[in-house]
């Protein structure tokens, strides 16, 4: 599934136990619906695997219409076997609205940071080593520029 986040708002990649997520730019319901629709797809793809889902979202907002809203409750997305989810964000990241509605009461480790440091260390203290290098590689290639 690895495209090229420079061109495409969205990349979701399965990589080992892990769902690396690259988020970028302003979304409106349009691209909200279709990475949905592809997380979903991800998520499933997992048949019932425990894995962790790791977001890049530097740089990305997305509209906040009771539209949205609406439209995005009614999606259900399969989170059993998720062990962990981390987001690392930067100054122009706006995430509150989701964080506070859709991850509040999950059975799964959930963090957010700035630091690209900090959420590697919280990567390293979840994965083998040989993970660890491969994310460690993806945040690399995915730093916004």
């Amino acid at each position: 599934m690895r495209g090229n986040p420079s061109h495409r708002p969205f990349d979701i990649e399965i990589f080992q136990n892990c769902i690396l997520v690259t988020l970028r730019g302003h979304w409106g319901m349009g691209t909200n619906i279709t990475y949905l629709g592809e997380l979903s797809d991800a998520l499933q793809s997992r048949k019932g695997k425990p894995f962790h889902l790791f977001v890049d979202m530097r740089s990305w907002s997305s509209t906040k219409t009771e539209t949205v809203i609406r439209i995005k409750d009614s999606i259900q997305l399969d989170r059993r076997n998720q062990l962990s989810e981390l987001w690392l964000e930067d100054d122009t990241t706006d995430a509150n609205h989701i964080a506070q509605r859709y991850l509040e009461n999950q059975h799964f480790t959930f963090s957010r940071t700035n630091d690209v440091t900090t959420f590697l260390s919280d990567v390293d203290k979840r994965v083998e080593p040989s993970v660890m290098a491969y994310v460690t590689s993806w945040i690399d290639t995915a730093t916004p520029r």
